[in-house]
């Protein structure tokens, strides 16, 4: 037998590798000493804690949540409502915002208050001593006012954190982003959902959310600490008078804009009509557990990381709007996949997942730049709001369309090819039709649109 040759791990050095792997980590976008660079290390973190905060409180965690509450379909499908429309008023913040030549401190605080209604009021409403009914209202409020907040915030945060990711670092930067943060999410993901069996085989399952809840403020009050600490410049504002007609105009005098704005519109109609509807039917119908689900979704983590490279490359030699539609085109049919899922066919949902997270990550990549294209440089709150209230209007007629859809086909029970399909699988149709419609118009801006990002 061969003996194996053990000499040349004797020059090995562990240092010198994770060296390396920190530098490899970094690259393009990081260079120590340098202020920006301390920032964007900053908003890396930042972007951790609220994707990890925002899946805790959110997805399918969100879903069980409003389930414990006995929440119906048209529950679920009018909070989605309000969430969207909430956030429309977007539109009208840089009326604000423009007014402010400094915003770190304000912003920061909205943001703490937004978590603080969102994450601890809200996990303890259901001991209030009051009605089923009279909660789900203090739950639809309460839902109301954290993303009215987020309408106000959204357009200045955006601003003043791209201050620190000049284009010449934006692809790297949002590259790392999309290849890390899906692996931290998973894991916390799956330590949550875990506790979340536990807790309710133990009959106990209001308690794992204040558990999970109560992790979450920990993770709150780190992220408005780095708030604190990253570094705001000063902004491009004109000095010319500044008022709600500039505000409507303004964005109409710029017409390659807008074709960003449709570019994102179309996208965000197909993409809301599902809303969490899918996951009801998983949790409900299906009685699957939170950590199958959980662990099917960390299935994204090794896929991101292999992938991200090759789509980075892609995006750089096709950029941002082609690169969108091509995803988009193979990503739709991961839908048709998920309307073909019952107890007898559970094989198709991972291979529908797998599917969707090796495309998804080219539409993520697409729309880290997508809001800047063709953004001029003064009073770019105002485009940034403008976008975000377009995004959020497609995203409201999405969720409304995908709301009547359920209510209107509720005892739907069509047999196909041996299968009983429910009205939330043939909603999965609904949603890959209206994709292919959505990269058809993609893919006709793009032919029209110059690239200028």
């Amino acid at each position: 037998m061969k003996k194996i040759d053990f000499t040349g791990l004797r020059h090995f050095n562990l240092g010198k590798a994770l060296r390396r792997l920190g530098q490899s980590f970094t690259e393009g976008w990081y260079v120590k000493g340098d202020a920006a660079s301390g920032d964007r290390m900053r908003l890396l973190a930042c972007n951790y804690t609220s994707n990890v905060i925002a899946n805790l409180v959110g997805g399918t965690f969100w879903t069980g949540f409003l389930l414990l509450l006995n929440a119906d379909d048209a529950f679920v499908g009018t909070i989605s409502i309000i969430c969207t429309a909430a956030n429309l008023l977007q539109f009208l913040m840089p009326l604000i915002l423009e007014r402010f030549p400094r915003r770190r401190t304000m912003l920061t605080l909205f943001r703490g208050a937004s978590y603080f209604l969102n994450v601890a009021l809200m996990g303890v409403i259901p001991l209030f001593p009051v009605s089923r009914q009279l909660k789900l209202l203090t739950v639809a409020i309460t839902v109301f006012l954290v993303n009215l907040i987020n309408a106000f915030i959204s357009p200045g945060l955006c601003i003043w954190h791209i201050q620190s990711v000049p284009n010449n670092v934006r692809r790297q930067f949002y590259s790392i982003i999309t290849m890390t943060v899906g692996a931290v999410v998973a894991v916390v993901n799956l330590a949550g959902s875990k506790l979340m069996d536990v807790m309710t085989a133990a009959g106990m399952e209001y308690q794992g959310v204040l558990i999970i809840r109560g992790i979450t403020v920990v993770l709150c009050a780190v992220e408005i600490y780095l708030y604190f600490h990253i570094r705001e410049y000063p902004y491009e504002t004109p000095k010319e008078k500044f008022g709600p007609k500039e505000l409507f105009c303004e964005p109409f005098r710029h017409p390659l804009y807008l074709r960003t704005v449709a570019v994102a519109f179309l996208w965000c109609f197909a993409a809301n009509v599902p809303s969490s509807y899918y996951t009801v039917y998983l949790l409900r119908n299906l009685n699957v557990s939170y950590s199958y689900i959980t662990v099917i979704s960390m299935l994204n983590v090794p896929v991101v990381l292999l992938l991200t490279p090759i789509w980075r490359k892609v995006l750089v030699k096709f950029g941002w709007f082609k690169t969108l539609y091509v995803a988009m085109s193979v990503y739709l049919m991961h839908y048709l996949l998920l309307s073909m899922v019952t107890r007898g066919t559970m094989v198709l949902y991972p291979t529908a997942n797998i599917l969707a997270f090796v495309f998804a990550i080219g539409i993520n990549l697409a729309f880290t730049g997508i809001p800047y294209v063709n953004m001029p440089e003064k009073r770019q709150t105002v485009f940034i709001g403008f976008y975000s209230s377009a995004t959020n209007l497609a995203a409201l007629l999405g969720v409304t369309v995908g709301k009547y859809f359920v209510l209107s086909t509720e005892k739907m029970n069509l047999h196909f090819l041996g299968i009983t399909f429910t009205n939330k699988q043939a909603l999965m149709w609904l949603t890959a039709g209206l994709l292919v419609l959505a990269t058809v118009g993609i893919w006709w801006i793009d032919r029209k649109t110059p690239r200028s990002d």
